[in-house]
């Protein structure tokens, strides 16, 4: 994995531990194309995440608008609904992005999220 491109400087949340069914997101992309894809971490500021089809990771390029819809979140539906984000890395069907504008939570609310 392209550790360079996957330096944030806040603090993320690992979500392995979460059943990947409760790590689940529509997105959409400027070019049109929906994705489902699973949430790998996330922070206030962006997060990573798989696209659950490796043939779709091609129809994404860096800094293409994505619109995350759908989401369900440990459970709750509907977490990060109408939230936009930029691409700021690949690596294969892996990508970073930055959520603009960043999240209305602090760390300790999205951790609560998690219980």
């Amino acid at each position: 994995m392209n550790t360079l491109a996957d330096r944030r400087k806040h603090a993320r949340i690992e979500l392995a531990s979460i059943n990947s069914f409760f790590r689940q997101c529509d997105v959409a992309a400027t070019s049109g194309e929906d994705f489902d894809i699973t949430i790998l971490n996330i922070s206030t500021q962006g997060m990573k995440f798989k696209i659950n089809s490796v043939k779709d990771s091609e129809r994404i390029k860096l800094d293409d608008e994505l619109f995350i819809r759908g989401c369900i979140f440990n459970d709750r539906i509907g977490f990060l609904s109408s939230q936009k984000a930029v691409t700021v890395w690949q690596e294969s069907s892996v990508f970073g992005v930055k959520f603009t504008p960043s999240l209305d939570l602090d760390e300790p609310s999205l951790f609560n999220m998690l219980k």
